[in-house]
């Protein structure tokens, strides 16, 4: 996105005009990422602040949005980064109605999904929840895990406590209590397609917290998800699980771009390409921020830094330099995703819901594929099979070296085997996201309180994105509003306005 709704109204030019036009008194915050956090962070600021403070956005690309990006293939909107929303998640559907979308959000019509193992389809337990099936009945009646499988599962009914100290990883706890198989072909499918990770390099507290409190509080997996299934389990939820917009989640992007761009007698000045250099500090409690286009250096009162974890830590060098340390040491992984199109007849049989899963073990370049057109109503419309491919992580590495006609040729033939697909797509489109998802390694959480304890003696400097409390579009939406609270709270005294939860609205279809 060209970031072109940000460029009239009260926007100031990209270079100069700032630092001449802010008057005395007036409050001077930058936010340093022009993803969803940031972009979320920007619009909380101008939206909450009285009075009125002015913000500078920088995004060292040329396109705002991050990891939401939608593409135009075959003449329709298609999702290549986030693919939906979280609907369950409030802050998705707060933002949403402060910017007068939630009539224009779609519900998903199917969200079940299978696993591909053996060379068949094994439909998911119903209600499973990060991986772990409530109970085994599930787990038999979905003939995901063979007899043997079944049998090592149970003893967790049996075996004594695990040890829980320190953070473990989802691989360690599941295997431990439930056997490697349940692992394979029941956890590592959801979270390690989630976090391009093995499980056993997943921390349990920051990607799979109901297992790891249930792990501490009770001696079996098993006792414990029965003992906390709720009373009204049995009673469908009426909201939809998943959302979208029908111009793809780019649409959430310009919408908040264009709030920016009519910010009223709040000032707003974007500047794309432009990377964020050193913070240091300045007379008055406030600070200066180098930027990388040789401009003079902002002179600011307050920050949010929305950047991934290495560019935050270039940020921090200065004035939070074990921050930055700790920044430096959270990985990231990559991923690539595979969007194609095939008329509607290339379906030898009906697919399996929403889409499948595959396990690491079947040692295939597929990691996980969804029906894009089972899953939302506007492009079922179109009468194409419309597919969203995963590479699985352990295969990244090779999907990163293939030429795009290699890496195709082998997801089509994957996908004729799995799903008896015939012929070959009409559209393809492949997106190689590099560096781009954050580790959740055992023991982030604790880092990452590391890492907020000391920039909590920053005023006015707080932090937001994926690579702290969640990657998903819900948690940095709420990562990026919670940091500009902070940061309006340390510029108002003695109180200041709390970003309330907003009104509860649900999309109607």
């Amino acid at each position: 996105m060209s970031g072109a709704g940000l460029v009239n109204g009260s926007v100031r030019s990209a270079r100069g005009e700032l630092g001449a036009d802010i008057r005395e008194g007036e409050r001077h915050v930058a936010v340093i990422g022009g993803g969803i956090a940031g972009l979320a962070a920007a619009h909380a600021l101008l939206q909450r602040a009285d009075p009125p403070v002015r913000v500078t956005l920088l995004e060292a690309t040329r396109r705002l949005g991050g990891k939401i990006r939608t593409e135009s293939i075959a003449s329709h909107r298609i999702d290549v980064g986030a693919e939906s929303l979280m609907a369950r998640v409030p802050a998705t559907i707060e933002l949403c109605c402060e910017l007068g979308l939630e009539h224009e959000l779609i519900a998903a019509r199917e969200t079940s999904s299978s696993v591909w193992t053996h060379g068949r389809m094994r439909p998911l337990p119903p209600g499973i929840l990060g991986g772990l099936p409530q109970g085994l009945r599930p787990v038999l009646g979905s003939r995901i895990l063979s007899a043997a499988g079944v049998a090592r599962a149970a003893l967790d009914l049996l075996l004594p406590a695990s040890p829980m100290d320190g953070d473990r990883s989802v691989g360690e706890i599941v295997a431990r209590r439930l056997g490697g198989q349940t692992l394979d072909r029941l956890v590592d499918p959801l979270l390690g397609t989630v976090y391009a990770a093995d499980c056993h390099a997943l921390s349990a507290r920051a990607t799979a917290p109901q297992i790891d409190r249930i792990a501490r509080e009770h001696r079996s997996l098993i006792r414990g998800l029965r003992a906390e299934r709720r009373p009204d389990a049995a009673e469908p939820d009426p909201r939809p699980l998943f959302v979208t917009l029908p111009g793809g989640l780019q649409r959430l992007v310009q919408r908040l771009a264009q709030e920016l761009g009519n910010a009223g007698q709040a000032k707003v000045e974007e500047r794309l390409g432009v990377c964020a250099g050193r913070l240091e500090r300045a007379a008055g409690g406030r600070y200066l921020l180098g930027v990388c286009d040789g401009d003079e250096p902002l002179l600011l009162d307050g920050v949010v830094i929305a950047a991934p974890a290495d560019q935050a830590a270039i940020v921090l060098d200065a004035i939070a330099p074990l921050a930055a340390t700790r920044l430096r040491s959270i990985r990231y992984a990559s991923t690539v995703v595979v969007t194609l199109r095939y008329p509607g007849s290339a379906a030898s049989r009906p697919l399996p819901g929403a889409g499948f899963l595959v396990p690491q073990s079947e040692r295939r370049l597929l990691g996980a594929c969804t029906s894009l057109s089972a899953k939302w109503p506007h492009l079922a419309a179109t009468g194409d099979l419309w597919l969203r491919c995963s590479v699985a992580h352990a295969s990244t590495a090779g999907a990163l070296a293939m030429d795009d006609e290699a890496l195709l040729a082998r997801l089509a033939g994957e996908l004729r085997e799995a799903i008896g697909l015939r012929g070959d797509p009409i559209d393809a489109h492949v997106t190689r996201w590099r560096r781009s998802l954050p580790r959740y390694d055992p023991g982030h959480l604790d880092r990452v309180e590391r890492i907020e304890e000391q920039i909590a003696q920053l005023s006015g400097v707080a932090l937001a994105g994926a690579a702290y409390r969640g990657m998903g579009v819900p948690q940095c939406i709420a990562q990026g509003r919670a940091a500009a609270e902070r940061v309006l709270g340390e510029l108002r005294d003695p109180t200041y306005l709390t970003i309330d939860s907003g009104p509860a609205c649900l999309p109607a279809r």
